[in-house]
């Protein structure tokens, strides 16, 4: 198969050695070329190119793991060679309208890796018969320690005209509550730099969403010295308490389940869901309208 990725930072890099393991596991053979304008050459598999004018006309995948604010340009230099794409989330700097109508970008799926979690299946099945009367979800972590040997003073996240922000680096909180539990009625929402952080992003987002039956209160922030991801469910029966961190499931304080998973495995599996559902057009659950749809929610407009 033929592949092209666009940016091979840190999640580029995963993306293609999960790509190449799998390639192994199912004997496929890639023939991988990579778009990189850095003059790094780690990857000796790979054919590097620096020229727009070098992409060839047609390739079976697409990786755009570039920074979010290339997102869109990049994709609509490879829409048109490309079969179908795997496009690093946050899907935009900023939503787009789109013609859903249309079924435009079906064959583009954007990362939502949580939902990969083992942890997750767990609540998907445990939650159905429960009657839910609100949730708070939380992520909460420190930005300098986000990237090894990097500035974060320099990084993307610093910046919202690259597309940095709590709330577009934290998008998954929002992904796995619309995803869980579809759409809300209403968004209230609130953003700011409140920290002594050096930063010209938001450092803080909030989120009420309310539905008919339910509201799910959601707190993201770049400043918690002590990182939480977590969720809590307040339903009929009792508290449940996801600990996303720690894989663990909760009910009224005594846990239920508790998984053990490495942290590269939501991100195998994600990538068995794109080749195995998405490339073969039996599925895709996080679509281009989808992952817009889910931006228009995060982000501060």
């Amino acid at each position: 198969m033929k592949v092209i990725f666009f940016g091979l930072g840190s999640i580029g890099k995963r993306h293609l050695e999960n790509l190449f393991a799998y390639g192994k596991e199912h004997s496929i053979e890639f023939e991988v070329t990579a778009f990189s304008t850095s003059g790094n050459r780690e990857f000796s598999e790979v054919t590097y190119i620096q020229k727009k004018e070098e992409i060839d006309i047609h390739y079976d995948l697409a990786f755009i793991t570039n920074p979010t604010f290339k997102h869109l340009e990049t994709l609509e230099l490879i829409k048109d060679k490309a079969d179908f794409i795997f496009l690093e989330k946050p899907v935009f700097s900023e939503s787009i309208k789109l013609d859903e109508k249309e079924n435009y970008g079906q064959n583009v799926y954007v990362a939502a890796p949580l939902r990969y979690k083992k942890i997750m299946d767990t609540v998907r099945r445990r939650i159905d018969s429960q009657n839910i009367y609100s949730g708070r979800v939380i992520c909460s972590t420190y930005l300098p320690d986000w990237r090894k040997d990097t500035n974060y003073k320099k990084n993307y996240s610093a910046f919202r005209e690259m597309g940095g922000g709590v709330e577009l680096d934290c998008i998954h909180e929002l992904d796995y509550v619309i995803h869980l539990f579809g759409f809300p009625k209403t968004v209230d929402k609130q953003f700011g730099k409140f920290s002594r952080l050096e930063i010209e992003s938001n450092d803080l987002a909030t989120y009420l969403l309310r539905y008919e039956d339910k509201v799910i209160e959601v707190h993201l922030d770049y400043f918690g010295k002590k990182p939480q991801r977590k969720f809590e469910l307040f339903t009929e029966e009792g508290l449940i308490e996801v600990d996303l961190l720690e894989n663990q499931f909760s009910v009224n304080g005594v846990s239920i389940i508790k998984e053990l998973e490495y942290p590269s495995e939501m991100y195998r599996k994600e990538l068995e869901y794109f080749m195995e559902e998405v490339i073969t057009s039996k599925n895709n659950w996080n679509n281009l309208c989808h992952a817009n749809e889910v931006l228009k929610i995060a982000e501060e407009k």
